[in-house]
């Protein structure tokens, strides 16, 4: 088999037709469903059946395809580094980050990271925690940003915050005239659940089962797991809520005002990343200017957020 035969075999599962797939790859239509059969030739098996919707693979072309995607993902990496090299770009940094952190942290800390090292091209993930720890197992990230990880092997992780929980309600509403809410103050109310995660790591899960003991015997008929929804439900005036503090500034001109919550109940958050570069100059420099992003937000916005020392 031919490199030219496993680059239009992975043209035509991606597009779903072989025409498709030879404007792509700049050859004949007879051309590529030529180099197709080569493949197969060479193979000892068939690798598509045709449908409705085209061409599809077959079960061996299946097992066979996710072995060819896995080899080219090297060989994109490297036209990526190649394409980066270029553009003056040294280095590139692959991170996940929850969807909080990443619009209240993470803008600032990238700003103070480029004024230092502007040669530093960084890959943001979006994504849940579940996610983010896939995405960081399968070295698809360098690093993550979320909640503070378990210890696991080829990975190094810092703990850089603990933050407090707040309550959180639409301006005008009664609860919001105090300095301080209390779980026996919730009662009565309109509250949301939180959905439970048994996958969470177990920092977080302690902190979701302890929030949810203190609110065991209020109001609850809406349910839901991400702090984008619980807030804009919050500033829809269609509840109150428990939340963490990061993504309260960005809901604050819809009207959610924030109160401090008693008991106080943590969430932990870390910065993880692969052993092997753990010590890299950019990496060490990122885990400093988070840290300083996060003590700038608990210090203006006057949050429960306790900050490491990120050394």
């Amino acid at each position: 088999m031919t490199f030219r035969q496993l680059e239009i075999f992975l043209a035509v599962v991606r597009m779903g037709t072989v025409s498709a797939a030879a404007d792509s790859m700049g050859v004949t239509q007879s051309g590529a469903s030529r180099m197709i059969s080569e493949l197969e030739n060479n193979v000892g098996f068939a690798l598509f059946f045709r449908s409705a919707r085209g061409v599809e693979l077959t079960a061996q072309g299946r097992a066979f395809y996710e072995q060819v995607e896995r080899h080219f993902a090297g060989v994109d990496a490297l036209k990526d580094a190649v394409r980066l090299i270029r553009s003056g770009i040294n280095r590139r940094l692959r991170l996940a980050c929850l969807p909080t952190l990443s619009t209240a942290i993470l803008p600032g800390a990238i700003r103070k990271l480029h004024a230092e090292r502007p040669d530093i091209a960084i890959e943001i993930e979006t994504a849940t925690y579940n996610e983010s720890l896939s995405l960081l197992k399968s070295r698809r990230v360098d690093a993550l940003l979320s909640f503070l990880l378990p210890e696991l092997d080829g990975i190094q992780t810092l703990k850089l915050a603990e933050a407090a929980y707040v309550f959180a309600a639409f301006k005008g509403h009664p609860l919001t005239e105090k300095k301080k809410v209390t779980s026996d103050d919730l009662k009565g109310y309109e509250v949301l659940g939180l959905i439970p995660n048994p996958a969470a790591d177990r920092g977080m899960d302690r902190a979701e089962t302890v929030r949810e003991k203190h609110m065991s015997d209020v109001n609850k008929r809406i349910w839901c797991q991400t702090s984008a929804t619980r807030y804009s439900l919050v500033a829809a005036g269609l509840a109150i809520s428990v939340a963490e503090p990061f993504a309260a500034p960005l809901f604050r001109p819809m009207g959610v005002v924030v109160r401090e919550l008693v008991p106080r109940v943590t969430l932990q958050y870390g910065f993880s990343a692969h052993s092997d570069i753990w010590d890299a100059p950019e990496i060490a420099l990122f885990r400093k200017v988070l840290a300083e992003e996060l003590q700038e937000f608990a210090e203006h916005e006057n949050a429960d957020i306790e900050v490491a020392n990120p050394s």
